[in-house]
């Protein structure tokens, strides 16, 4: 074997491990076919169900080179049938050498004849080599037109050059195989987070409203950031993990209980507990009085404070902050009892309900939080158990930390700014922004972006959102979808 036959084939096996762009490498298979066997023009071809589509078609005697790095394809598929050469590899699953075109009687060639006609070109010698892939199911067809000697003469392929076609022919179908399966991973990947939004969605429909909205923000930052003159862009791998890591984030929202998940305000399942004990007190004084227990006065104040009792806990339950006046009056609430017919004391509201109500901000205590809170660690959890692989495996990196804050103040780990990557950063932002500015929330409005960004610029001035990405977040107003 001539030394610059070997290289090449070699150059072409360094390639498969080296090279990411799947048509720079077939381009390279199909041009190191021709040169190894000096032929004129050479065209892949992948199968697609009944016919052959041309992915890189390169004749050099008339400087066509289309697919790969070249032009665009302009061919049309080739039907699988007996007329076209190239289909004939397809069919009888081996390597076609043809000596001389218009004189072999072995194979019906229309098909070249016809295209020769619409061209001008003379196709006279011809190697056809299918491309298997693992079950022996041809994906593809390499074809070499006119090899030539030193002179430039049309002459036949030679037979010791058919193995080495043959295995390149291989590596080709390597190529086209593992693209596949890499695709049949991303396929897989896709529908499993499919799966997973559907299930959220099941137990929480703004959840996986918040989901949606998130990977929009996500998609239009990442190709806003793309379009500018910075340092930081994402290639497609890097896009594709962040935005499976954007899906997927909120995943261990599969285990939080509803009633914490979808709590509307403060009180709960407990509201109604609460004032069907408050109905109660009123029930009871109303007897207290018929039955001349206590005096007509007496019933009147009662009845005032109940029904004022009432109006506080209304007010207090679904208040956005809770004020020291309110908290004041809810603490002398707490310190009411009334009698029952036994004789028994009880309070109005219970030390559980007294803590709810008590709830400075937002609708949770600290326990439900902490409830809450552990959807990261379970996010983390389960995304483990999948095998992701290392290619993506920052996906579970990103999804465990986007609660994480530059300053330590996050959660689940408390990490600091020298662990917590751009990503991770940038999906903390997308996260904040999402929750505050969402119109399908049971337990808070809607704010406006403009606000929204005021509290997330406070957090960056605090030191626990990165300031950088967050003004590049503003200007790529990534949250105007429609």
């Amino acid at each position: 074997m001539k030394e610059d036959v070997l290289q090449k084939i070699l150059n072409v096996g360094i390639a498969l491990s080296k090279e990411k762009d799947i048509n720079c490498l077939l381009e390279q298979i199909l041009t190191a076919a021709m040169d190894i066997t000096n032929c004129d023009a050479g065209t892949l071809y992948i199968r697609n169900k009944d016919v052959l589509e041309f992915k890189i078609m390169i004749t050099r005697s008339r400087e066509i080179h289309q697919g790969g790095s070249g032009d665009a394809i302009t061919m049309p598929p080739v039907p699988l049938s007996q007329e076209n050469v190239c289909a004939c590899g397809v069919l009888y699953h081996h390597l076609i050498n043809i000596p001389s075109v218009y004189v072999d009687s072995t194979y019906d060639f229309s098909g070249p004849r016809k295209y020769d006609a619409l061209t001008g070109y003379q196709t006279q010698t011809m190697m056809v080599v299918p491309m298997e892939d693992d079950n022996g199911r041809v994906i593809g067809v390499l074809q070499l037109i006119n090899a030539m000697d030193d002179e430039g003469n049309v002459i036949s392929f030679q037979k010791e050059y058919e193995q080495i076609i043959l295995s390149l022919s291989s590596q080709a179908a390597i190529c086209l195989m593992n693209r596949k399966y890499a695709l049949r991973i991303i396929e897989m990947l896709d529908s499993f987070v499919g799966v997973m939004t559907t299930a959220i969605d099941e137990r929480s429909s703004y959840t996986a409203n918040h989901t949606r909205n998130m990977a929009a923000y996500a998609e239009n930052f990442v190709e806003w950031l793309n379009r500018q003159e910075t340092d930081w862009t994402f290639s497609e791998k890097e896009k594709y993990v962040f935005m499976m890591s954007v899906r997927l984030h909120d995943i261990g929202k599969l285990i939080t209980p509803a009633e914490i998940m979808d709590k509307q305000d403060r009180l709960g399942n407990n509201y109604v507990k609460v004032m069907d004990r408050l109905e109660k007190i009123r029930l009871l004084t109303r007897i207290a009085r018929l039955q001349k227990d206590i005096g007509e006065k007496e019933e009147q104040e009662l009845l005032h404070k109940v029904q004022s009792a009432k109006d506080l806990v209304d007010k207090v339950n679904k208040t956005g902050y809770l004020t020291d006046e309110l908290a004041e009056q809810i603490e002398v609430l707490s310190e009411q009892t009334y009698r029952e017919e036994d004789g028994t004391e009880y309070p109005w509201i219970t030390p559980e309900e007294k803590e709810q109500l008590l709830i400075r901000k937002g609708t949770l205590t600290k326990e439900e939080r902490q409830i809450m809170q552990e959807h990261v660690e379970m996010t983390r959890v389960m995304l483990e158990q999948m095998a992701f692989g290392e290619e993506y495996k920052d996906v579970v990196t990103f999804a465990a930390q986007h609660h994480e804050r530059l300053n330590g103040s996050g959660y689940p780990k408390g990490l600091k700014a020298d662990k917590i990557g751009k990503e991770v950063r940038l999906l903390a932002i997308i996260d904040i922004f999402e929750a505050l500015t969402a119109r399908d929330r049971p337990y808070k409005k809607a704010m406006p972006a403009e606000k929204a960004l005021g509290i997330l610029y406070d957090m960056a001035q605090q030191g626990e959102l990165d300031a950088e990405i967050l003004a590049l977040f503003e200007q790529s107003k990534a949250w105007q979808c429609e």
